[in-house]
């Protein structure tokens, strides 16, 4: 593989340490589509224990990429996980620069 596209890949990983691990990554594209979700919801959606998830959205909780909110649906507690503005422009700069590192592995 061409050096310039894994320094690349290592600079995509640095740049977002966040976005950079899967489960993270997975739980911010799937609340891109949707806005929010139930906590719920994202767990049978990721195949995450509830103690994984619970981590995995704390650290992007403290760096505001989710808002986690508590409150009843139907009577019942529930936890909605919504995406943050940040979140959706981290989400999109990421994105956009997975495309880049694509085309330039489909170029060389």
């Amino acid at each position: 593989m061409d050096p310039r596209i894994l320094k690349e890949l290592a600079e995509l990983s640095r740049e977002n340490k966040l976005l950079g691990s899967p489960a993270r990554l997975s739980i911010m594209m799937l609340l891109y589509f949707r806005t929010r979700m139930k906590f719920t919801e994202l767990q049978l959606a990721l195949g995450l224990t509830p103690g994984n998830l619970s981590s995995h959205l704390k650290k992007l909780e403290q760096a505001n990429y989710v808002r986690i909110i508590k409150g009843f649906i139907n009577l019942r507690p529930a936890t909605i996980v919504e995406i943050t503005p940040l979140g959706a422009k981290k989400v999109k700069e990421f994105a956009s620069l997975m495309r880049k590192i694509l085309r330039d592995v489909e170029r060389s």
